[in-house]
């Protein structure tokens, strides 16, 4: 929609990590067949939305800025982006 508009470039920069799996816990959120991600590496996504630029944070980079803000943060819910996939 971006470039129909009249862009050049696009870029899609994200404040979390790519999302790959719904939330164990029920939270309301899309199925596992409607995240992006799941499946597919950052590459794999760039390629289906062909921005200019991907980026997504970093889980590790994400959870030390949120402990920077409350340093007695030691656990965190990642099951939804783990860091291994």
């Amino acid at each position: 929609m971006a470039r129909d508009a009249g862009a050049r470039k696009v870029y899609f920069a994200s404040a979390a990590p790519p999302v790959r799996f719904p939330n164990v816990y029920g939270i309301d959120m899309p199925s596992v067949e409607e995240l992006v991600a799941h499946g597919r590496t950052e590459e794999e996504v760039g390629e289906e939305s062909a921005p200019d630029r991907l980026i997504f944070q970093d889980l590790d980079d994400l959870i030390s800025a949120v402990r920077k803000g409350n340093s007695k943060l030691n656990v965190f819910d990642c099951a939804v982006s783990p860091a291994s996939t």
